[in-house]
């Protein structure tokens, strides 16, 4: 009995830590699971990264079930993500932002999408590294390109990226660029 007791609080333990640090931001649909947020670098590792604020999103904000049939519909959520470092991805999960990849079941074709809300001088900063600016998206957003990667950074200082292979076909850009536009909040 008391085996069984602890079992059961083990599991209940992992269910508690597993859901802290996700936050529900608007309406979470059902269907594939969401690839997991990841945590920020260990303590102690070097990097450049200044601040952010939480953004509170999740995955499934991002890209819902319909959205990502939409732009490749091979795509599945990345269950063993983890920024690579040095990236976007990393960046963004070091300011308390969130990172998100899906994976084609030949692992050849990935798009991770990155959110954040730096704060103003890391922002800054963010845009100096950014790449090649583009107006692609008028002035609702300033953005960049730089090879695979698009930025955007909108009118409330929000940041958000998408790096995959896909980019490489423009209409696939601008369908995902706008997806991210549309999820982002701008006053």
């Amino acid at each position: 009995m008391r085996a069984q007791m602890a079992v059961i609080l083990g599991v209940v333990l992992l269910v508690a830590l597993g859901a802290t640090g996700c936050a529900a931001h608007g309406q979470v649909t059902t269907g594939t699971p969401p690839p997991p947020a990841t945590a920020a670098p260990a303590p102690g590792s070097t990097s450049t990264f200044g601040s952010g604020t939480p953004t509170g999103y999740q995955c499934p904000d991002l890209l819902n079930d319909a959205t990502l049939a939409g732009i490749d519909a091979q795509l599945t959520p990345d269950a063993d993500f983890a920024p690579t470092a040095g990236s976007a991805a990393e960046e963004a999960v070091a300011i308390q932002g969130l990172a998100c990849s899906w994976t084609d079941a030949s692992s050849q074709t990935t798009l991770v999408i990155t959110v954040a809300k730096p704060d103003a001088a890391t922002l800054a900063k963010l845009k100096t590294l950014a790449g090649t600016r583009t107006t692609q998206f008028g002035t609702v957003a300033s953005a960049y390109t730089q090879g695979t990667q698009l930025q955007l950074v909108n009118s409330d200082g929000y940041w958000a990226t998408a790096d995959s292979p896909l980019l490489a076909d423009p209409a696939k850009l601008t369908a995902i660029g706008q997806i991210l536009l549309e999820e982002l909040p701008a006053g």
